[in-house]
């Protein structure tokens, strides 16, 4: 079974069918080509809140904030611009800002990233903190990342110790 299938296990309440996501626009405007796991990690979770606390966003949702085109351009100014540390370890990785994908947030301005790289099969997850230094690397896909996350299998030092609780909720809102 894949991490995609095993995160679709969890409960969830809210409309559960194929969420409509924009790729042409996100590809041609974020000038990338997403991996197609995360298309289908996307066209699944796109929209939902994990535990009522981290959200997906949607590839071309027409509310501007779990909208992933727009909150990939806010966020890479805002890496540019204020976090120098970022800046370095994406150097490392042959990265600058301006290639980062915001795929996802929580309630404390969290902010979950896609690292590009050449190879589809090396993205990795970047988590970093809304206020303060802390950030987290995770070499491997979204879905995999979040499954670890919400198992209690990855310790995250950016999300919270008690996210998520024992009995929590996927909340799936592809309209959102």
């Amino acid at each position: 079974m894949t991490d995609l299938e095993l995160l679709a296990r969890f409960p969830s309440a809210g409309a559960d069918h194929p969420v409509t996501n924009d790729w042409p626009s996100a590809e041609k405007t974020l000038h990338t080509s997403f991996p197609a796991p995360f298309k289908e990690f996307l066209d699944v979770f796109g929209g939902a809140k994990f535990d009522d606390f981290l959200r997906v966003y949607r590839a071309g949702a027409q509310n501007e904030n779990v909208d992933l085109i727009r909150r990939s351009i806010a966020a890479r100014a805002t890496m540019a611009n204020s976090r120098p540390h970022i800046r370095s370890l994406l150097a490392g990785r042959g990265v600058t800002p301006s290639e980062l994908i915001r795929w996802g947030g929580t309630d404390n301005a969290d902010m979950l990233f896609l690292v590009p790289h050449p190879d589809p099969d090396n993205w990795a997850v970047l988590t970093v903190t809304g206020r303060g230094q802390e950030y987290d690397v995770y070499e491997g896909p979204a879905e995999s990342y979040l499954l670890r996350i919400l198992r209690r299998e990855l310790t995250s030092q950016v999300l919270p110790d008690d996210f998520p609780d024992e009995e929590f909720l996927i909340e799936r809102a592809p309209w959102i």
